[in-house]
C-alpha cells in the first residue's frame, strides 16, 4: 500500500532531511503499518505496526528517514469508515475463517455456499492494495435478506461503509488510498454511478473533472434480480422462513471489534505471501482470472474453504462461457475458423462468412442477423484484415492469416478450439 497525504522535508541541521508522511497504511520492506483508531479518541487514527516480530501502536512511525504519521480524516465518507482497533491474535486462518461463518450461519439466512462466498469477499477486501483487481459481489434476492447480509460483512470487512444511497459527489469525498469497502444496498443505481463502482482496476484511475476519484476498493451491491449487471461475483439469497436472531446495534459493534481486530493482524502477517501466492486459474475463462485471483489468493490456507470458493466460481465462469456460443465476435472467429478448415480454400468473402455466422445464430435460437458490413466491422475488430475486390471484401488464408485466426479462436475459446480434435498444421501450433 502506498502512503498518503501530504510529504514535508524537515532539514535536521546535519545536511541529513528526514521525510514526514502522511499516511493510512504503508507497506515497507521490514514494517507493515496500519491506521487504528485511538481508543481516547474516536475520531483520530493511530499507527499499528509489525516488523515481523512485534506488534506497537504508536502516533508517528520513524522507519529508514521517514517519519510517518496517521492521515487526518477529512470530511466525507472517509469520516463513517470503521476503522479497527489495534490488531490482537486469531489463532489460525481455519479457526478465522470458521468463526466468520459460524457468524454469518446466526445472524443470516445463508447456503453453506454463499455463505463460504461472503468469508472469501470478506477476506479479499483486506488485500485489495496487492492484486490486480478489487473484488466485487452482488447479492441477488429479497432486499431485506440482502440488507442483513450487508451489515455482517460491515462486521467482516476491511474499511467498510455502509451505505443506503450514493452519487458521485459523495464518492468524490473519498480520501486518497483509504481503499474503502464500499456495501451498498441502494438498488438500480444511476448509470453514472454504477460505471464508477464497477471501475476496479487498481492500475486505473477513476478521473472526474480537474481531479480523480479514489473509489477503489472491495463492493459488495444489494442487486435486483430482474436488474443485475453483469460485473463480479454473484450470489443468490432466499427468503428468511424462520426468525433469526437479532443483529442489535451493541452485538453489531462487540462483534465488528472483535472480528476487525483480528483481521487487521491476519492482513498484516500474510500481506506478502498473499501478493506473491500462485493462484492457479487455467480453468477459468480469461475475463475472470484476474477476479479468481483476488477472491482465492487470501484464503489458499483454507483448502476447504478454497474448494468451496473456487467450485463456485467456476460455476460462474462456465456461464461466462456459455454465452461464447452467440457472442457475435466469437461466432465470427468460429466462422472464420470453419473456412480454414474447409479442404482447397484460399480465400473466402465477407458474404460468405456472414452466411456461416448467421446459421451459427440461427442454429443456437438467436434471432440477430448480421448485414455484411457488421461482419466487415467485427474482422477488422478481431484483426483478421483482407482486401476489397470487384466481388466485395476477400480474406485470403495465408499461412499468416490461418495463424492469425487460429490465435483468436483460442482466445475466445471458440467450440472447435476445445473439442481436442487437430484439424490442421495450425491446430497443433506447428507452422
Amino acid at each position: 500500500m502506498k502512503s498518503a497525504g501530504r510529504t514535508v522535508n524537515a532539514d535536521t541541521g546535519a545536511g541529513n532531511q528526514i521525510t514526514d508522511t502522511q499516511t493510512f497504511g504503508a507497506v515497507l520492506p521490514n514494517l507493515v503499518i496500519e491506521s487504528v483508531i485511538d481508543p481516547d479518541r474516536s475520531n483520530q487514527l493511530r499507527l499499528h505496526t509489525w516488523d515481523g516480530s512485534r506488534f506497537t501502536t504508536k502516533p508517528t512511525v520513524s522507519h529508514c528517514g521517514c517519519t510517518y504519521q496517521p492521515a487526518p480524516i477529512a470530511r466525507g465518507l472517509t469520516q463513517v469508515v470503521r476503522f479497527p482497533l489495534a490488531s490482537k491474535p486469531f489463532g489460525s486462518a481455519a479457526k478465522l475463517t470458521a468463526s466468520m461463518l459460524a457468524f454469518l450461519f446466526r445472524y443470516a439466512n445463508l447456503t453453506a455456499d454463499v455463505a463460504a462466498l461472503l468469508v472469501a469477499f470478506a477476506l479479499a477486501s483486506w488485500f485489495v492494495d496487492c492484486v490486480p483487481v478489487a473484488p466485487i459481489l452482488q447479492l441477488l434476492g429479497p432486499g431485506n435478506e440482502a440488507g442483513l447480509a450487508l451489515r455482517c460483512l460491515g462486521c467482516l470487512c476491511r474499511r467498510p461503509v455502509l451505505l443506503s444511497r450514493v452519487d458521485v459527489p459523495a464518492l468524490a469525498t473519498l480520501q486518497s488510498h483509504v481503499d474503502a469497502t464500499l456495501l451498498i444496498g441502494q438498488r438500480n443505481l444511476p448509470r453514472q454511478v454504477m460505471g464508477v463502482l464497477a471501475a476496479n482496476d487498481r492500475h486505473f484511475c477513476v478521473a472526474r473533472g480537474d481531479g480523480q476519484l479514489h473509489t477503489y476498493g472491495a463492493k459488495a451491491f444489494s442487486a435486483d434480480p430482474e436488474f443485475w449487471s453483469e460485473i463480479g461475483v454473484r450470489v443468490n439469497l432466499s427468503p428468511t422462513l424462520e426468525p433469526l436472531p437479532t443483529l442489535t446495534d451493541a452485538d453489531e459493534r462487540e462483534t465488528a471489534n472483535d472480528f476487525q481486530a483480528k483481521l487487521t493482524r491476519y492482513r498484516m502477517v500474510n500481506h506478502r505471501s498473499v501478493a506473491a501466492a500462485d493462484v492457479d486459474t487455467q480453468d477459468f475463462v480469461s475475463t475472470m482470472r484476474d477476479d479468481v485471483r483476488a477472491w482465492l489468493a487470501p484464503i489458499r490456507e483454507c483448502p476447504d474453504l478454497q474448494k468451496t470458493v473456487s467450485d463456485c466460481l467456476l460455476q460462474q465462469s462456465r456461464e461466462v462461457e456459455q454465452t461464447r456460443l452467440t457472442d457475435h465476435r466469437c461466432v465470427a472467429a468460429e466462422a472464420a475458423l470453419f473456412f480454414c478448415h474447409r479442404a482447397n480454400t484460399e480465400h473466402f468473402f465477407v458474404g460468405e462468412l456472414g452466411e456461416k455466422v448467421n446459421g451459427l445464430l440461427k442454429g443456437r435460437h438467436e434471432e440477430d442477423v448480421l448485414t455484411d458490413k457488421k461482419i466487415g466491422l467485427l474482422l477488422r475488430g478481431l484483426g483478421i484484415k483482407g482486401r476489397r475486390v470487384v466481388r466485395g471484401y476477400r480474406i485470403s488464408l495465408t499461412d499468416a492469416v490461418r495463424e492469425k485466426i487460429h490465435r483468436v479462436a483460442q482466445a475466445y475459446q471458440v467450440a472447435p478450439m476445445k473439442d481436442g480434435i487437430a484439424r490442421c498444421a495450425h491446430c497443433l501450433g506447428k507452422v
